[in-house]
C-alpha cells in the first residue's frame, strides 16, 4: 500500500524536474503570467531575449514591455472592457478567456532594458485548474526582428516594382517630347548666333548705311539678347525634364548606365548653372573645387569611372535635398578633393592599403537630422517631407548608383547643425 503512495509521488516529482528543465532549457522565451499580465517567473531565454535579470522580469507587467501601451497597463481588468473599441490583443485574449480559442499568435514590437526595439512573435495559451477555471498565462516569445525586416525589405521591392512599371510606361514618351524641345531650343540658338535676325532686319529696310538702319541693327541685337535668355530658360527646363526621365528609367531598370572615364569638375560646371536656378535667392550656393582635381592643371586627374548623366543625378538629388532642408534659405557648399576611401584595408591585418578616390561633399547649415532618420536616410520612400512635396526616392537613388560604381557614401548631421553627406568613387586616374 505504501509502494502504491508513494508512486505517483515519485512520478509527480520527476515529471516537476522534467518540466522545470525544459522550461529553463528552453531556446524561445518562456514567461508564466498571472491572468492581469503580471509575470510570475521567466526562464533564461525570455532574459536574453529582452536584456532584464529573471529577476528584473519578475513582478513586471507585461505590458511596461510594450512601448505602445505602457500607458495602458491592465486596462484589461482594471475596468470593464467596451467591445467596440478593443485592441486586437484584448479581443484575442477575451476569445481564450472564454475558450473560444486554445492559444493565439501575434507580433509585437517590444522595448528592451537598453531601449532598443524588439519585434516578437508571441504565442499565448492559459492554463485552467481543476475545476476549468483560467490559473494563469503562458507567453512564449521569439525574435522575429530578422523576419519582420525581410517583410519590410519585400514589401518596398513591391513598391520598387510597381513605380518601375509606371516609370517605365512614361519616360519613353515624357523622353520623346523633351528630344523635341531640346531639338528646337537648338534650332533657335543656332538661328540666333547667325545673325539671321539682322539679315532680316536689313533685308526689309531700305535705309542701309543711314542712322536709322543702325538704330534697327541695335533694337534687333536687343531682341536677339532677349530671345536667346528665353531660349535658355527653356533649355534649362528641358534639362531638368532631361534628368527626370534618365531617373525615372533608372528606376525602371530599363536604361544601362554607360561608364566611361570622367572629370569630375566638368560634371559640376555642367550642372552649376541649372543648380543655381533651382536653389533660387534664398540660397547661396559656394563651389569650392579641388585644383589637383583639375585636368587642366593635372592631366588625367578627377577622373571617375561612372555614368555622367548618373553623376549629374547624384549631384542634383543631394543638393535639392539640401535646399528642402532650408525652406528659410540658407548656404550650400559644394566641395570636390582628392581623398581616399575612409576605413581600413581587409587583408590579413598586414599594412593598409590606401584606396584613391575622388570626394563630392554637398554641405548645408540647415536643421540637421537625428540618428533616427541618418539611419533610415536612404530608404526607399522614406522622406521626412509635407506629403506632396517628396517621394522618398532621390536619396535611394544616389545611394543605388553609389554602390554600383564601386563608391561609399558618409553622413554627418546633428539636430539643428546641419548636414553634410559625402560621396566617395572610385578615381579611374590619379596623380
Amino acid at each position: 500500500m505504501n509502494v502504491i503512495h508513494q508512486f505517483p509521488a515519485a512520478r509527480d516529482s520527476d515529471r516537476d524536474l522534467c518540466f522545470q528543465a525544459m522550461f529553463e532549457g528552453a531556446a524561445i522565451g518562456i514567461g508564466i503570467c498571472r491572468l492581469d499580465g503580471r509575470i510570475l517567473q521567466a526562464n533564461p531565454a525570455l532574459s536574453r531575449l529582452l536584456g532584464y535579470s529573471q529577476q528584473e522580469l519578475t513582478g513586471k507587467h507585461a505590458g511596461e514591455l510594450y512601448p505602445e501601451r505602457r500607458c495602458e497597463i491592465g486596462r484589461e481588468l482594471r475596468r470593464p472592457l467596451d467591445p467596440g473599441n478593443l485592441s486586437q490583443d484584448e479581443r484575442l485574449l477575451g476569445e481564450l478567456m472564454r475558450d473560444e480559442r486554445g492559444w493565439f499568435e501575434i507580433e509585437k514590437s517590444y522595448r528592451r532594458k537598453n531601449g532598443s526595439e524588439l519585434w516578437g512573435h508571441l504565442t499565448v495559451s492559459l492554463a485552467r485548474d481543476a475545476r476549468r477555471q483560467p490559473a494563469f498565462l503562458i507567453a512564449m516569445l521569439e525574435d522575429a526582428t530578422g523576419h519582420k525586416r525581410l517583410e519590410e525589405q519585400l514589401r518596398e521591392a513591391e513598391k520598387m516594382e510597381v513605380i518601375g512599371r509606371l516609370a517605365g510606361g512614361i519616360a519613353h514618351d515624357f523622353n520623346n517630347l523633351l528630344t523635341g524641345i531640346l531639338l528646337h531650343c537648338d534650332l533657335l540658338t543656332a538661328g540666333l548666333e547667325s545673325g539671321g535676325l539682322e539679315n532680316t532686319a536689313l533685308a526689309n529696310t531700305e535705309l542701309a548705311n543711314t542712322a536709322l538702319a543702325d538704330a534697327a541693327l541695335t533694337n534687333t541685337a536687343l531682341e536677339r539678347s532677349r530671345l536667346s535668355q528665353h531660349v535658355e530658360e527653356v533649355r534649362l527646363a528641358g534639362e531638368q525634364g532631361s534628368a527626370l526621365t534618365q531617373q525615372l528609367l533608372a528606376i525602371a531598370r530599363k536604361q544601362a548606365a554607360q561608364p566611361r572615364p570622367v572629370p569630375i569638375h566638368e560634371i559640376v560646371a555642367s550642372t552649376e548653372n541649372l543648380l543655381r536656378r533651382l536653389l533660387g535667392e534664398q540660397i547661396e550656393l559656394v563651389v569650392d573645387l579641388d585644383p589637383a582635381l583639375d585636368p587642366a592643371l593635372n592631366s588625367g586627374a578627377g577622373l571617375v569611372l561612372a555614368d555622367p548623366a548618373q553623376l549629374r543625378q547624384i549631384l542634383m538629388n543631394l543638393v535639392l535635398n539640401a535646399r528642402d532642408a532650408m525652406p528659410q534659405g540658407g548656404k550650400i557648399w559644394l566641395i570636390t578633393r582628392a581623398a581616399e576611401f575612409p576605413g581600413k584595408a581587409s587583408s590579413n591585418a598586414g599594412p593598409r592599403i590606401a584606396r584613391r578616390a575622388v570626394s563630392l561633399t554637398v554641405k548645408d547649415n540647415g536643421c540637421g537630422m537625428d540618428a533616427e532618420t541618418r539611419a533610415r536616410l536612404f530608404e526607399p520612400f522614406f522622406t521626412t517631407k509635407k506629403e506632396g512635396a517628396g517621394t522618398g526616392l532621390g536619396l535611394a537613388t544616389v545611394q543605388r548608383i553609389v554602390n554600383e560604381a564601386g563608391g561609399m557614401i558618409e553622413v554627418e548631421s546633428q539636430p539643428g547643425q546641419g548636414a553634410s553627406i559625402e560621396v566617395f568613387l572610385p578615381a579611374s586616374v590619379f596623380p
